[in-house]
């Protein structure tokens, strides 16, 4: 693991005993993810979750009645990601791969998802990437930061895109974009918690959707 990863998963105590006090908020806060991975996945479908670091995506999904495996390329995350889900119980399953050949599990998942991954490579290897996973599964959801992440905790070599821009990649990659998505409610500064409090509900999810969050999402149908 580099220096840098292994750091990022350090301040969110992934490595800790009390792992769960930093997965819970981390559940809570991808919420509009899992429920756009439900909408385009029945319950106890198999889903892939590329780049999966400790693992707390996949042990969600599998408390949810999901057949979930969690894939990453640095073999220590997934030994923790597997005492993690030994100590709770989950049935998530992890296993070490490369996410530039997934020849073994073509064909095999209903749904696949990378979370916070593909934005670190340059936008023809993202496209590359994606077309990968979507011959693992009909229905594959790249979720990645906007440009607000930085009011959380900067922004480093992230390539940072617009909804739009988004889904032209999830198209150039063979796949059509079933819907985008946005979600994480920003606070940093006092014009986005006026917003916040300020606008109906509805129209803030507009906002949210439109790219106004910490997190943008696409779904693509392969």
């Amino acid at each position: 693991m580099s220096e840098r990863w292994k750091e990022y998963f350090d301040g969110h105590k992934a490595f800790d005993a009390n792992w769960l006090q930093s997965a819970v908020p981390h559940w809570g806060f991808h919420e509009t993810l899992y429920g756009n991975i439900q909408r385009y996945c029945p319950r106890g479908g198999r889903i892939l979750d590329v780049g999966c670091g400790p693992g707390w995506s996949v042990m969600y999904l599998a408390a949810k009645g999901y057949a979930s495996t969690g894939i990453d390329n640095e073999a220590s995350l997934v030994e923790l990601a597997r005492r993690q889900a030994s100590t709770i119980g989950s049935s998530a399953k992890f296993e070490v791969a490369d996410a530039f050949d997934l020849s073994a599990y073509h064909g095999k998942f209903d749904l696949v998802f990378s979370c916070g991954v593909l934005e670190h490579f340059d936008r023809e290897v993202t496209v590359q990437l994606l077309a990968e996973q979507a011959r693992c599964a009909k229905h594959v959801i790249i979720q990645i930061p906007t440009r607000y992440t930085a009011y959380a905790g900067g922004i480093t070599d992230e390539r940072i895109y617009s909804v739009s821009e988004l889904a032209k990649i999830v198209k150039d990659s063979g796949m059509t974009v079933e819907s985008t998505f946005g979600y994480g409610e920003l606070s940093a500064i006092p014009i986005h918690r006026f917003l916040r409090l300020g606008l109906p509900r509805a129209l803030w999810r507009m906002a949210q959707n439109a790219g106004y969050a910490y997190a943008i999402a696409a779904v693509g149908r392969a």
